[in-house]
């Protein structure tokens, strides 16, 4: 009895915890809409000669900086949503508990909003009001930045679809947990029903992040990028754990299959970290 009113507890949490991250969510897409009508990046004279552009506004993408991590954890929520076993809704409110006490301490979208776009609108406006030469060259690298990654459709597009991979791929993770704990072929098939999209996308992402790649970094040594060979690894995982979920009823196999997608997911938290713990063009840190 009283497990079962701890299971309702939780449940009950989960939809509140969902209802306030599409709240903020909400609120993000207006903060960036005001983004987008306040600030003008008006390029100088001779900087004109050399782009195609006399000015540019920033579309900023909902995925970005200390709101990447919120994302990910809103769109989790919502699919934990669609699962009708309590057991595995309660292990998911306890990770997008711990998902939701990362995001306030360590990448919080409210404390402090885009801090890397803060510092590069407050340098836009600084050097304008100094009027040194130093405003060329931050008009030019802010031209970069703007084309290639704020504005770049590929923006709107490789980020979400890992991130909406990732969520799909954290339900295969929680009910690969209860395929040890339990052989309920239930569990197998939430697992793999949420690996499948989870797959798909993550493929579909990666595949249109190449040509992104390729113009916006051109002739830079990238393809070997610790993060970029750290999601290759991981999607041969989870590509061999798709594999063994053909031969799922098969002796042994159940545990071997279980056990692969709490490996796939493991290493797709470690993919995920290489961006902020090992140098690389796809890095916030560098050598």
């Amino acid at each position: 009895m009283k497990k079962k009113a701890y299971s309702d507890y939780l449940v009950k949490c989960l939809y509140i915890n969902t209802a306030l991250y599409v709240l903020g969510f909400i609120f993000l897409i207006w903060f960036h809409i005001q983004i987008y009508t306040a600030v003008l990046i008006e390029y100088p004279a001779i900087l004109r000669q050399m782009i195609p552009v006399e000015n540019s506004r920033f579309v900023i993408p909902l995925w970005i900086e200390s709101e990447k991590l919120y994302f990910w954890a809103m769109t989790t929520s919502i699919f934990a949503m669609t699962i009708r076993r309590k057991d595995i809704i309660s292990f998911l409110s306890l990770v997008l508990a711990l998902f939701s006490i990362i995001i306030y301490f360590f990448s919080n979208p409210f404390k402090d909003p885009l801090p890397i776009l803060n510092s590069e609108i407050t340098a836009w406006y600084a050097g304008q009001v100094s009027g040194d030469v130093s405003i060329f060259q931050i008009a030019g690298t802010l031209y970069g930045r703007i084309e290639y990654y704020y504005n770049s459709t590929y923006m709107w597009l490789h980020p979400p679809m890992l991130f909406i991979a990732y969520a799909s791929l954290i339900i295969t993770f929680a009910a690969c947990v209860y395929m040890l704990l339990r052989r309920d072929t239930l569990y197998d098939d939430i697992a793999y029903g949420f690996a499948k999209p989870g797959y798909i996308l993550l493929t579909m992402g990666m595949l249109i992040g190449y040509p992104w790649a390729v113009e916006a970094w051109k002739d830079s040594a990238w393809w070997w990028d610790p993060k970029i060979s750290g999601s290759i690894m991981m999607w041969v995982l989870y590509s061999a754990y798709l594999h063994a979920h053909i031969y799922v009823g098969k002796a042994k196999m159940w545990n071997v299959t279980a056990c692969l997608g709490i490996i796939c997911f493991a290493s797709l938290i470690f993919t995920y970290l290489l961006t902020y713990i090992v140098p690389g063009i796809h890095s916030v840190v560098q050598p």
